[in-house]
Formats: structure tokens, sequence, C-alpha cells
């Protein structure tokens, strides 16, 4: 009997160190409102947290296919703004659940990224005198960052895990693999990332893949001619290198879907809206 106390005792204190932090969403969209970002930030600026595990949600409306898609691209939302954050979420286990479980009757309340996350346990005030009195016996950390090539190193490795291990229905996006402004030729920095998709398409033959090409900066979603050629470019690269076209689809959704509202407000946030994106048609 006190097995199970204690058993039911555990199981109750795991439960109450997590909970679920919602980001809502407007109809068909994918990117963060203000609101929604404004809450975000008040509720880690509270305590600090463990981002544990990432669930997209939409409404019934739409195919499963589409919302699956949708739910994925609000997840890629979140964490990118969890990046900006700087919140560490790149251990969490990410679920596309689309319309599959409707738990609300309301449309609106469906349409969202649920956040499971775990507290951090608090630096107690009483240890702070001690740090305090080291800090000048200790060098100043100097914050170690990556150059481009780095980061495009890092995300090429990353990519094959990406491709073969992510379900179908599933899309990311490749962060750093970018394109001259306002053309569809692609920075030869980025060719790496390009080389490394070429190469996983050769090594896993029954994994089939759509393009998705985006742009920023404009205002009207239906201009998609640069978004389209974009994508093609890339699709023309996996062909002309041995790729069967019938493994390839590509579109262009010009700047339809933003991960951040337009018009943008930084640098970054147009270099994240000016993305390309993969959808996963058939996992291996």
């Amino acid at each position: 009997m006190r097995k199970f106390f204690f058993l039911f005792l555990f199981m109750t204190n795991c439960v109450a160190a997590q909970r679920t932090i919602s980001v809502f969403f407007a109809l068909d969209q994918s990117s963060i409102s203000i609101e929604e970002v404004k809450k975000l930030q008040v509720n880690y600026s509270l305590v600090h947290y463990k981002v544990i595990e990432i669930r997209g949600y939409c409404d019934a409306r739409g195919s499963i296919a589409y919302n699956d898609a949708l739910a994925q691209r609000r997840i890629n939302s979140v964490l990118q703004q969890l990046d900006d954050l700087s919140i560490s979420s790149g251990k969490a286990l990410q679920k596309v659940i689309g319309e599959r479980q409707l738990e609300f009757s309301s449309h609106a309340q469906n349409r969202r990224v649920d956040l499971v996350v775990e507290a951090l346990a608090k630096i107690e005030d009483s240890v702070l005198p001690t740090v305090i009195e080291k800090k000048e016996q200790i060098a100043p950390l100097v914050e170690e960052t990556l150059t481009p090539e780095e980061q495009i190193a890092e995300e090429a490795e990353q990519l094959e895990t990406q491709l073969t291990q992510s379900k179908a229905g599933i899309v990311f996006r490749i962060k750093n693999l970018n394109f001259v402004f306002n053309s569809d030729e692609i920075e030869i920095l980025s060719l790496p990332l390009l080389d490394k998709l070429l190469e996983v398409m050769h090594n896993f033959p029954k994994l089939e893949i759509e393009i998705h090409g985006y742009i920023c900066c404009n205002p009207d979603p239906n201009d998609t001619k640069l978004s389209i050629r974009r994508a093609h470019k890339i699709y023309r690269h996996l062909t002309q290198n041995g790729i069967d076209a019938k493994r390839l689809g590509y579109k262009g959704f010009g700047s339809s879907n933003p991960i951040f509202p337009l018009p943008e407000k930084s640098e970054a946030e147009k270099a994240a809206n000016r993305r390309v994106e993969i959808l996963i048609k058939h996992a291996i």
C-alpha cells in the first residue's frame, strides 16, 4: 500500500512540474500575432521553462493533408519565435495532430500550438552572494557564435535526419538555403545544403518530396512568380543530377503564411519569411 502511495505522490509531483502553454492562430494562418508573442514573453518571464513537447493543431476545415501541413508550419513559427526569445527547444518532441483531435467546439480554440513545458529549478538566493564574490576571479565568458559557413555546415548535417526520419505530411524549413535578392539564383554560400539534399535523395530512393518556395516583403500574397521560380530552381537541380521527377514536386506560395507578419520589422524577419520548405510526400 505504501508503495502505491509513494508512486502516486511521485506522479503527482511530475504532473505539477509540467504545464501547457498555448499559442493561437487566425484562420488558415501560421504567422504569430503580436498579442500571442507578448503572451509567450510574459509566460517565459515569470518562470524558466524547458520545452519538452510541441503539438500542432487545426480546426476541421480543409483536408487532413492540408491541415497537417498547416499545423507543421504553425509549429515552425513557434520554434522560430522561441529561438528569437532565446528559449531552448531543440530537443522537444514535435507532434503534428492537425484536425485529428478536436478538443473544443470553438474553431478558434482548435487553431493552436501547445507547448508542454517543465519548470526548471530556480537559483536560490542563498547561493548568489558566493557567485558574486567569485565573479572577479572568473574570466568573462565569451559567447560562441558560428560563422555563416559553420551554420550551413551544421544545418547540412541535420538535413539528412530531417529528411529520413520525418513522417509523410511533415513540413520543415531549410533555414540557410538562400537566394540572391529578387532572383532565383542560389547564393554560393548555400550550395552545401543543396548538395546535401541531392545526396540524401540519391541515397534514399523511396523518399519523395515537394519543394515550397516563399518570398518576403511583398504585401500581395497572390504574387507567386518569384517563389515558383525559386522552388523550380531546386527541382531542376535535382532532376538534372539524376533524381527522378516522379519523386519531386514544387510550388510557390509567394508571401502567404509568413513566419513574421508583413511588413517585416527587421532583416532577420525578412530572411525568415524568405525561405524554402520541404514537404515529405512519401517517407522512407
